[in-house]
Parts: structure tokens; sequence; C-alpha cells
């Protein structure tokens, strides 16, 4: 944790440390569109792989979220780490989807992306904690229990950290987890009803060395928008902000007279910014520009 008071000495030793901590990698599995996860239980084994596959591999996770339909892992170490993780997490992924009765995850594609800079870094990390926000009506961005976004800056963590260390488990209890026969992972680990805490396999306060400051990861969870869509198109996602938050930006872009006071020619001109700058479905667009829905998909036509 920083403790001087001085943002640009601040700001060289997060330097520092990204350049003396690296190389770093984002991992991102495939956008499906078919659910991975659909309850607690199997949220509970998604978070497990990615612990597991770092323990075997030694690839660090600094952060990670387990969405539905794909998983994001940022970390550290070297490429081999990065490469050995996504070969484990996509063979683990596919044995356990093939016991739900899913479709084969052999040809899963799984990009890696390595991280240049610290900017790069602080977005990603932005980008992976916002995920779930951005797509579900019941989170915030701590507050997704699949995610490392609970981690950071969190004064009252010691209060999520009470579980029972790895070694303690029963061999069986132990097999269930890993679901195989090896149940050798680091005694660091702690589990809490069958799930190994991000806690124990995060390195979040290496992410947080990283920041500048608390504050200015909330800033990174709280004014994103456009930023959050052009990362989502590179890694060939369709996340939709929220309205609330649409209505914010696109509000921000007429600050004289305001989204009620645009006039029609400037409401359509609006439509098309929301389109290409925010991915903005049509009812959306309807929604924020209180256009009717039928206009709006005269405008921008849905595939047939």
């Amino acid at each position: 944790m920083h403790v001087t008071n001085d943002f640009w000495m601040r700001e060289r030793e997060c330097e520092r440390i990204f350049a003396a901590g690296g190389p770093y990698f984002l991992i991102t599995t495939e956008h499906l569109n078919w659910l991975l996860y659909k309850r607690k239980e199997e949220f509970i084994v998604g978070s497990n792989l990615v612990a597991i596959s770092a323990a075997e591999t030694g690839f660090v996770v600094l952060d990670d979220s387990v969405m539905n339909n794909h998983h994001h892992v940022l970390g550290r170490g070297r490429r081999s780490n990065a490469e050995m993780f996504t070969d484990h997490l996509r063979e683990k992924m596919r044995r356990y989807q093939l016991s739900l009765g899913n479709p084969s995850l052999k040809e899963l594609r799984i990009q890696i992306d390595e991280v240049l800079d610290i900017k790069q870094f602080r977005n990603y990390v932005g980008y992976i904690d916002r995920n779930a926000y951005v797509a579900r009506l019941d989170s915030t961005p701590t507050g997704y229990p699949w995610g490392s976004g609970n981690l950071f800056f969190n004064g009252n963590l010691w209060m999520m950290t009470d579980g029972v260390s790895w070694n303690s488990l029963s061999i069986e209890k132990r097999r269930k987890i890993c679901r195989s026969h090896d149940v050798t992972l680091p005694s660091s680990y702690k589990v809490r009803d069958g799930m190994i805490l991000r806690s124990s396999f995060v390195d979040y306060k290496h992410t947080e060395s990283l920041f500048n400051s608390a504050n200015q990861y909330f800033s990174m969870l709280t004014r994103r928008g456009e930023a959050d869509v052009e990362i989502a198109r590179l890694k060939g996602e369709g996340i939709q902000l929220p309205n609330e938050e649409v209505f914010q930006i696109v509000g921000s872009w007429c600050p004289e007279s305001g989204i009620r006071g645009l006039a029609a020619s400037e409401r359509l001109e609006m439509a098309r910014s929301m389109k290409k700058r925010l991915n903005s479905s049509n009812k959306q667009i309807a929604q924020v520009l209180r256009l009717s829905l039928v206009e709006v998909e005269r405008m921008f036509p849905r595939p047939v």
C-alpha cells in the first residue's frame, strides 16, 4: 500500500512495480452462445477451475471474473505459464461441461494478450471488474461473487477470509472440489462452502500496487463507458452498458440542451452515435432518447 501523498511519486512507483513484475497477460475464453454456468454450484466449480489451473501452472492470477458463458483472467508469469494455464483451464472446462451434458469445448478458443503498459493493465482491471455489473441488474462492480473485484482496497476483507485450509479437508472433499484424484494444491488455499476463496489464490496486493490510490481504482469502475465498449469489441464481446450509465454519457454529449432539449433531427443523429460508440440496442436507444421503437428499428433494421 502506498504511503506518500505525492501523486507523481506514487505514479512512478506504480510504473516501477509494473516493469519489474511482468510480463502480464489477459486471458479471455471464447464468448459462447450457450451457458457454461447456470447455478451457484456451477459458478463455484468455474471459480475453482481457475484456482486449480493457476496452482498447476505457476501463472499468478491478479484479477478474474467467471461469467455465465466466458472467463476473464488477468495474471503474470512467463508466456509459457500463460499458455499452460489456458491449456489446463480449457481441458478442465471441457471435462466439466461434458459431465453436465453440454457441448464439447475441445476446440474452445482462448485469447492471450500481453499487457503492454500500466495504463492498459488498469483498463483491463476496470473492464474485468465491471463485466458482471454491465451485464446484470443484481450486482455492483465489487459485489459480484464470482470475480476478484471485492478483493481490491477492501478494508473489510478480513471478514471474508474465514475459510478452512486446504490441507485440513478430507481426501473426499478435496477430490470433489478438484473433480480429480490429484488433490495437491498449495497449503495457503482456503475453502468455504466448496469454493476456493479468491483471497487465497489471487495476488490482489500486487494488483493494488499498480494503482495510484483506491480512488483511482474506484474511478476505473465508475467512469469508463466507451472504454469498456471498445475493449469488448477487441475481445469479440457484445456488452451493453446499463441504461442509467448510457443516459449520463449521452447527457454529457449535449450539456447545453440536455437530452430533452434535443430537436428531432438531433435525436436521430444521437441515435447513430449511441449505436456506433456505445453498442446500444434499438430498445435502449428508444428508451434513452424517447423515440418510438418503430422509428429506431427503421434506422437500424435487425438482421434476418
